[in-house]
């Protein structure tokens, strides 16, 4: 019995490959007896806690860097607090916060953003949008098909699909709301003939 757990303790160093630390908590995990199964079970448990802890840690030098490297740049300070440390912006961090508002603020959002989610009903988009908002319509083209509507006419958009509340709000945010009529068909007539 004393030989069989000193064996199977041999067998995983064998093919090991870690810290004795490593295989020190393995074997403190599996427990006295424990099956070359569960070592090698408890192993690759303990080798996923240690690429979590890994990547946590790297995530924090990151945000450690990217908070040094504002702090560099005086756009933000930190106060010592009772709770914490508290960071507020400067003067010249307001200042950069109101220029990246205005650089991004003619964005669109991303396409792929909405959900593909299919329906029971039709529903049908149509629109008509100015030429002086020519990306806002191409964007709009780009998000229905993305949706699962078919072109029907040239703006003319039909389906089997909901459409999403973040959809909408973003038609209302990008001032489109007006320009676009959304219609569901819940009844059937001749359009049955067509699917």
């Amino acid at each position: 019995m004393k030989g069989e757990i000193t064996l199977k303790f041999l067998e995983e160093i064998k093919d090991f490959v870690g810290s004795g630390a490593d295989l020190f908590e393995v074997f403190l995990r599996a427990g006295y007896g424990a099956s070359a199964g569960k070592l090698r079970y408890e192993f690759s448990k303990a080798q996923k806690e240690r690429r979590q802890r890994q990547e946590l840690a790297q995530y924090r030098k990151r945000y450690a860097r990217f908070l040094y490297r504002l702090r560099q740049d005086g756009l933000i300070k930190g106060k010592e607090q009772k709770s914490g440390k508290l960071v507020t912006l400067t003067p010249k961090g307001r200042k950069k916060l109101m220029a990246l508002k205005e650089r991004y603020a003619g964005r669109l959002p991303e396409v792929s953003a909405y959900d593909k989610n299919e329906s029971d009903k039709f529903i049908i988009v149509v629109f008509d949008i100015p030429e002086r908002e020519r990306k806002k319509r191409d964007w709009l083209r780009s998000v229905l098909k993305n949706i699962g509507l078919k072109l029907v006419q040239k703006s003319v958009w039909m389906g089997k699909v909901k459409v999403s509340k973040d959809f909408i709000d973003d038609l209302s945010e990008l001032k489109l709301i007006d320009y676009v009529e959304i219609f569901e068909i819940s009844k059937t007539g001749s359009l049955r003939h067509v699917i």
